[in-house]
């Protein structure tokens, strides 16, 4: 092997070094990385075939241009500063001393490989020729050069985002040597000779060819990460000191990194089980719905499906049937489910566990399934499915069995990697993320390829969210995905716009869509059919009808709900913000004399104590919950409530809200079918006396004035914005006197966001009304400028920014800076220890995340005899350094109890 290959990639550990081999050799990292990407872009895979069509090239033509480049990923380590970061004495490794010692902030190997391309494409190093290119010459003005540097985009970007080409080429040669740039450019050569690359030269010349080359340097990119981390696994590429030429070591590397695939299963052929009918898979009747997802005519390629219906008509059930025979069909290889917090995804990751095997099947293995949000190392039953595959057949729950929940460990050490998984279930925000400029980014949109992408709730997406969403849906399409959105309350203007999006999308004339007064309705686009919506029937057993009447002070509220303690039944009183929650229950608490049959249920508790309540909630207003724990009991709760929990209420109180969120809230009150004294039962009828939805409200006025809603209920002008669709819902409440569903759902929601709406607002209300629809364009701007500019390809201009991990780039709007507050107790001894000590993952159950400006600014800072213990906790905690510490016992101006959560001492709460 040439003698200037003598470069190390990487120091082995102590581990490492007891089995002889103290470095491994750049050259041959650089085949091991291209060579996992060789069997990650096998010429009969489905992204394989569908990338090279899109390029007009042969699938082998593809593979063999992309290894060869990563084959050159890390061509930067060529520079005599990096490798001069170690030293091995008696080595044959080759040394140079360059002018500047490694600075991975101006000049890290990934800049530095794009400089050695540089003087070797235009520094007249390198030839086309030597290449292999028999008709472009490497020169500045070359057409073709434009497509190879955005090759080489692709892979210098393998870090995560695209390199910083700017001070190039004068700040990087101080840290080489003039010699690097000849073994950097001999190792080039060599790679090419090795590869004998066919290169589409005609293709590369033409500017249109570029453009779809850097539409598809986005998958490659992400092709292009994924290999360098699993090429750098020494697990499977022990290390290797020399003793092969390139020649002699490709063959090995591509059996190495046959072998390091397979334990990561990402190119083992999921295999699709055949969809017989909803009765076989799930073991009930279809619903209507249900029944429209197993007889509806698929198309060939992406299609959209809109399924609205009321909560319990199966929505889930019905994605999940049409999602299994786009499967069958060949027009997806996995599903993705995105719901909206992480305690919905938790449930639904024990839904779909139950199920996903009746869909797919690995040879000898089974597919992986992955949750994929921010908590989910907490999640009890997919730390259950992490379990190795010799245990995976211990049962953990009566009735279950680990094994159908297994997945592998690769790729469940990450959320990055965890779209990359053939079935996942998190939060939408995951999913949103593929579409902002932030680290491995890329890697999540190949991790979407070819799957189905399932959202549920997409009607409570606001309109930062919704631009967001906008920009998914088109890339997917463009990919050739699917997509399944399910909703109960979708406003007629919102699901235009999400079928234009994707007829737009797709190059499908945008049609008018009729004003449906259809409900349920199940939508369907694809390119062979166009739009077909199909009204759904409704089961008897999901129509209900709740009376509506309304209360107008915290005093008739609490009187209503005292009166239902007194007749043993259960409460929940909703309210719009967390300062109302709180003056509410120590009202409450007063006027019973006792705190006992009370429980408060809001976001600023620590996740500890929230998960305690939420338990404590279940356990009473839940579904299994029965006549001696619900009797008599109250919960005053926030939006959490209506977000997450199958609970269900004898009365409910609501503050006055958005029409769509007040149908979600009313959707928890005689939930679930029970007795007279609140047990469940199998009967067909509800034996409790009609349901009553209280809503808290300001009187009724005709032409109220501009303050209608702020001098009654000022924190729900805040949190809400819009008084006018206030105004708009209470009126069509108490005209229609109850919530009708599913048949008057179209005519409650249509009430409030037709096309008309801001006419028939009071006029006092409009002005506000427009503050309010600027605010919603500033946000949808504010999405707007973060997306990623997909048509220049992956490069550091696709994006004003691109943003590392410890930059928060968020997917919701708030106006509110949020801080991560990890909150301390003393013990017995006078020392701080976590809020959760001694518990499982006593850190993250200690954290409480608070408003900047009015909470976590004006916490006391923790006295100055704990900071060394502090410091101590980050060395156990390393992420703790990132988290504002606070010992509640000793600041004289806020407080946290497990039974309020925080708020300030000796003030009305307001």
């Amino acid at each position: 092997m040439n003698a200037s290959y003598f470069l190390y990639w990487g120091k082995a550990s102590k581990d490492e070094k007891k089995s002889g081999a103290e470095y491994h050799l750049l050259p041959y990292h650089c085949l091991d990385v291209a060579a996992v990407g060789w069997w990650l872009l096998d010429e009969h895979d489905p992204l394989t075939r569908s990338l090279a069509d899109f390029l007009n090239i042969s699938p082998a033509q593809l593979r063999l241009l992309f290894t060869f480049f990563l084959m050159l990923h890390d061509l930067g380590k060529f520079a005599s500063a990096f490798q001069n970061l170690a030293d091995f004495p008696d080595s044959p490794l080759v040394n140079h001393q360059p002018r500047f010692g490694y600075d991975s902030h101006q000049a890290r190997h990934d800049r530095l490989g794009y400089f050695f391309w540089l003087q070797a494409s235009r520094g007249r190093h390198l030839s086309g020729t030597e290449l292999g290119l028999k008709q472009t010459e490497l020169t500045q003005v070359s057409p073709a050069l434009d497509s190879l540097n955005a090759m080489f985009d692709v892979v210098f970007g393998h870090h995560g985002y695209p390199i910083n080409r700017s001070n190039q080429p004068r700040a990087m040669k101080n840290y080489c040597h003039e010699e690097d740039i000849s073994a950097a450019c001999d190792f080039i050569r060599d790679c090419a000779a090795l590869l004998q690359v066919e290169w589409p030269e005609q293709q590369m010349a033409d500017k249109e060819w570029l453009a779809r080359f850097r539409q598809v340097s986005w998958h490659l990119s992400g092709l292009a990460i994924l290999s360098d981390w699993i090429g750098s696994d020494t697990n499977h590429f022990e290390y290797q000191t020399g003793g092969y030429t390139l020649e002699e070591y490709w063959p090995v590397a591509q059996d190495k990194a046959r072998q390091a695939l397979a334990a990561t299963e990402l190119n083992q052929p999921v295999s699709v089980q055949p969809f017989i009918s909803v009765q076989s898979h799930f073991g009930f009747e279809p619903t209507p719905l249900q029944a429209w997802a197993e007889s509806v005519p698929l198309a060939a390629g992406p299609q959209l499906f809109i399924l609205e219906d009321v909560t319990g008509a199966g929505k889930t059930e019905a994605a999940l049937a049409l999602t299994h025979q786009l499967l069958q069909q060949g027009e997806a290889d996995g599903f993705y489910f995105g719901l909206p917090t992480m305690a919905t995804s938790n449930a639904m990751f024990s839904r779909v566990a139950g199920h996903y095997l009746q869909m797919l099947s690995v040879q000898d293995s089974r597919p992986s399934i992955v949750l994929a949000h921010g908590a989910r190392e907490m999640n009890e039953q997919f730390q259950e499915a992490l379990l190795p595959a010799d245990k995976a057949g211990t049962p953990y729950a009566q009735g279950d069995d680990t094994a159908s929940l297994y997945c592998n460990q690769w790729l469940a050490d990450s959320r990055k990697k965890a779209l990359l998984a053939s079935v996942g279930v998190g939060t939408i925000d995951q999913a949103l993320m593929a579409v902002l400029p932030r680290k491995h980014q890329p890697l999540r949109l190949i991790g979407l390829h070819r799957k189905v992408l399932i959202f549920d709730e997409v009607h409570a997406a606001d309109a930062f969210m919704f631009e967001l969403l906008d920009d998914l849906l088109q890339v997917h399409l463009r990919q050739g995905g699917s997509v399944i959105l399910l909703t109960a309350t979708l406003a007629q203007q919102q699901r235009e716009r999400l079928c234009r999006i994707w007829q737009q999308a797709g190059g499908i004339a945008p049609l008018l869509l009729p004003e449906k007064a259809d409900f349920p309705l199940a939508t369907h686009i694809s390119f062979e059919q166009g739009l077909k919506e199909t009204p759904v029937a409704s089961r008897k057993s999901v129509s209900r009808e709740l009376n509506v009447a309304f209360v107008h002070s915290e005093q008739a509220c609490a009187e209503k709900i005292l009166n239902a303690h007194k007749s043993d039944q259960c409460v929940v009183w909703i309210r719009n913000s967390v300062d109302d929650a709180i003056r509410a229950y120590q009202m409450l608490a007063e006027q019973l004399g006792s705190d006992e049959a009370l429980t408060l249920f809001h976001s600023r508790f620590t996740l500890k104590d929230r998960k305690a309540i939420e338990n404590r909630v279940l356990a009473i207003f839940g579904k299994q919950g029965g006549q001696d724990v619900r009797q008599g009991q109250i919960l005053i709760a926030t939006q959490v409530f209506q977000e997450s929990l199958d609970a269900d209420a004898d009365l409910m109180v609501s503050d006055l809200c958005p029409i769509d969120d007040l149908i979600q809230r009313a959707g928890r009150l005689h939930r679930h079918i029970r007795d007279t004294w609140g047990n469940r039962t199998d009967k067909t009828q509800d034996e409790r006396s009609s349901p009553l939805l209280l809503v808290h409200a300001p009187e009724w006025q005709e032409q109220p004035n501009a303050d209608w809603l702020l001098n009654h209920l000022p924190n729900t002008e805040y949190v809400y914005r819009s008084p006018g669709r206030l105004w708009l819902g209470m009126q069509i409440l108490r005209k229609q006197g109850a919530i009708r569903m599913p048949g008057e759902a179209r005519t409650l929601i249509e009430a409030v966001y037709d096309k008309t709406a801001f006419e028939r607002m009071p006029p006092a209300l409009q002005k506000k009304e427009d503050q309010y629809f600027g605010e919603m364009r500033g946000q949808a701007a504010r999405a707007k400028s973060q997306l990623i500019e997909w048509n220049k390809g992956y490069n550091q201009t696709s994006a004003k920014a691109w943003h590392d991990d410890n930059i928060e780039i968020s997917t919701r709007f708030s106006d509110r800076e949020t801080v991560q507050v990890l909150v301390f107790r003393l013990d017995p001894y006078g020392r701080i220890q976590l809020w959760a000590e001694g518990e499982p993952y006593a850190l993250q159950n200690s954290v409480v995340k608070l408003a900047k400006h009015r909470f976590a600014d004006k916490l006391a800072a923790l006295p100055g005899e704990f900071v060394a213990d502090f410091e101590k906790l980050t060395q156990r905690y390393p992420q703790a350094k990132f988290l504002q510490p606070w010992l509640p016992e000793l600041d004289p101006q806020f407080i946290y109890s497990r039974e309020l959560g925080v708020f300030e001492m000796d003030k009305e709460v307001t």
